[in-house]
């Protein structure tokens, strides 16, 4: 065997290596984010309801339930975007796109991504001056730093343009084949 070879064969196991390890991370992120969206809707149900008792059956209004629900609702709709993306859950028309021929279908979804990403990047980086500014401003009834509710900003929308981007790059590689998931069979 040559040391060419050998180095060769280094080098594919190394880098099989390196993609295990990035989609283990990937699989580990996707699950504690779907885990993270049931208990929050799991809890922002369970907080409407305790507000609902607190007052219609007791005739207290519960202050904290209903903050906490809201932020909660925030956090949810924010990774449920990302979620979204994952599954190609998003609208998008391409009847279009998938009608021209395969060069002109690469150029529309590269400039697509980088539109995407553009955007994505830039709320990312804008509401990071947000929660900067929530950890100087207390929430009404609990007194937390808004900086948690608004870290779901960043933290959503950084998770959105990780799976746009999942999702982009075999559209940018292989224009015109279509997954799975995307027909329906």
């Amino acid at each position: 065997m040559s040391d060419r070879s050998a180095e060769h064969d280094v080098s594919r196991v190394a880098s099989s290596a390196v993609w295990k390890g990035l989609s283990m991370m990937l699989w580990t992120l996707r699950r504690a984010v779907d885990g993270a969206a049931i208990l929050l809707l799991a809890y922002m149900a369970l907080a409407v309801l305790i507000q609902i008792v607190g007052r219609y059956v007791f005739n207290y209004s519960i202050a904290w339930s209903e903050e906490t629900a809201t932020f909660a609702q925030i956090w949810l709709a924010l990774l449920g975007a990302g979620i979204a993306m994952r599954h190609n859950q998003h609208v998008g028309v391409d009847v279009l796109i998938l009608k021209a021929p395969l060069a002109v279908q690469r150029v529309f979804n590269i400039a697509a991504f980088a539109l995407g990403a553009w955007f994505l990047g830039v709320v990312v980086v804008g509401s990071l001056s947000m929660v900067a500014i929530g950890m100087m401003v207390k929430s009404p009834a609990l007194r937390i730093p808004l900086a948690i509710p608004y870290s779901a900003l960043p933290v959503g929308f950084g998770y959105f343009l990780l799976e746009f981007a999942l999702s982009s790059i075999p559209r940018i590689l292989r224009p015109g084949a279509r997954n799975a998931e995307e027909t329906g069979i």
